[in-house]
């Protein structure tokens, strides 16, 4: 714990550099502004002597202690890799034609049923631009796109199977009339599969945004379908995904859910900025992933980590447009145990991102980033446990279950042309807890906001706050 004479006391305002001293580790009380009026120097005499009698009293108005975080056994995460037997399948095989317009549903049927009836083995997707609709993946299967390989994904909604949306008089009527469209590719339940090679897969997610939720919302009465992901694996031991082009998807690209073993790598995933929730790799209920070299450009998203992920290592990450890396906002089962490190951020809503909300539960400890440059982010540290989206109330659920959000080390950090450089919100009943930055350098418009937290640990941290460093980003309609 700090001593008294080494804390500061967050309120609810900006930490602006006129109104306070910073804290400092080694003993040391080094100014990040000057104090220059009596009242404010009174201000300060006060809330350290509020402390001190908290302290001698055993009692803790605020906590001040630093992060307790361990993942050093997280740093050197492997995961088992998939066992594929070593038979080869060829797509084009199985009556599949490359040409970018005969349609390869069955083709795809068939030709993983050929390789699940032999045991297993892997299916060579060919030079060549293969449409389909979705398909089911096997146990023991690699799917490898060659060179020049191209899986595309329907461009009607005809070859989706579903009728012009404009054929419908009401929302309820299409809710009632049509179901939910399965993943591009999907499987439920396998065990050894991995997605390699350097081709690319291709969601034809323009067909889908015009009809999203949020243009439906802009447009009143406009009529929409629900729209599908473009790879769900739900329940797998040993899956790997390497090498590929994920783009344009209708919304998620990768969503490995309930994984045992989980390796992402050098995976490329593009979409346009303004596209409606295109994230990128959201895995959910993970245990033991590696998510490494991957070059995330998306609308949404880039990397979410959610409810009941263990054992992570991000790390060698370039992250460009999208939402950053995050945790949450679902949270119930928490998300434990987890390194982010190395990772660069260019133009991103936000660059370190922990959400939840009243009513999610669930506890989120022992995070680690480390070594990480953002450039031109709009938000650079969020960690906030009020988080809501679409105007919805910043609860869900059972408002009795309460998030938790404690011990987050934040290291080696340099921000420069941010917005704001963000804001540590918890909740009354709830504030976040053990949480330091440690050699930190953020240059933005706006400091950070601290609220409901307690009193983050600040080691050799530099905050310039400088008026028009953050670049001005174009505003776009959805």
């Amino acid at each position: 714990m700090v001593s008294a004479a080494g804390a500061r006391r967050w309120s609810e305002e900006p930490v602006n550099d006129e109104r306070t001293g910073a804290v400092a580790r080694d003993g040391h009380n080094r100014r990040l502004g000057p104090m220059k009026t009596p009242w404010k120097r009174q201000y300060v005499r006060l809330a350290l002597g509020l402390l001190m009698a908290g302290l001698a009293t055993g009692s803790r108005p605020f906590d001040l202690r630093a992060a307790e975080v361990d993942v050093t056994a997280v740093e050197h995460v492997r995961p088992a890799l998939p066992v594929i037997p070593e038979r080869t399948f060829r797509l084009t095989d199985f009556g599949a034609v490359g040409d970018g317009t005969t349609l390869n549903t069955e083709a795809f049927a068939r030709a993983i049923a050929a390789v699940a009836k032999a045991g297993g083995g892997k299916l060579v997707v060919p030079a060549g631009t293969f449409r389909t609709g979705p398909f089911a993946l096997c146990s023991s299967l690699e799917l490898h796109l060659e060179a020049g390989a191209l899986i595309q994904a329907p461009a009607t909604f005809a070859d989706w199977g579903l009728p012009e949306p404009t054929t419908f008089s009401s929302q309820a009527e299409v809710n009632a009339a049509v179901k939910p469209v399965p993943p591009l590719i999907h499987g439920r339940k396998l065990h050894d599969v991995a997605i390699t090679g350097s081709g690319q897969i291709d969601g034809n997610g323009a067909l889908w945004w015009a009809w999203s939720e949020r243009a439906a919302r802009a447009q009143r009465g406009r009529l929409v379908y629900k729209r599908t992901h473009m790879i769900i694996i739900d329940g797998c031991e040993r899956l790997r995904v390497a090498d590929v082009t994920l783009s344009n998807s209708a919304m998620f690209h990768l969503v490995p859910r309930r994984i045992t073993d989980l390796t992402i790598e050098r995976v490329k995933v593009r979409a346009p900025e303004e596209a409606p929730n295109t994230d990128a790799i959201d895995p959910g209920s993970v245990t033991n992933a590696w998510i490494h070299h991957c070059d995330i450009d998306t609308g949404d998203d880039n990397i979410v980590i959610k409810s009941g992920g263990t054992n992570i290592l991000i790390e060698d990450c370039v992250i460009k447009h999208g939402h950053g890396i995050s945790i949450g906002s679902e949270t119930t089962e928490g998300v434990r145990n987890m390194l982010v490190r190395r990772c660069s951020f260019d133009g991103t809503d936000n660059g370190i991102r922990i959400k939840s909300m009243r009513g999610a539960g669930g506890v989120v400890e022992n995070i680690r980033y480390t070594g990480i440059t953002m450039k031109d982010v709009e938000n650079a540290i969020v960690l906030d446990l009020t988080y809501t989206d679409n105007n919805r109330p910043n609860f869900r659920g059972d408002p009795t279950k309460i998030p938790v959000i404690r011990d987050i080390l934040i290291d080696h950090v340099t921000v420069t042309g941010s917005l704001k450089a963000g804001k540590i919100v918890g909740l009354p009943d709830s504030p976040i807890s053990g949480v330091t930055l440690r050699d930190v350098t953020i240059q933005a418009e706006k400091d950070l906001v601290v609220k409901d937290a307690g009193a983050p640990v600040f080691e050799r941290v530099t905050r310039q706050i400088e008026p028009g460093v953050a670049p001005r980003k174009p505003a776009y309609v959805h």
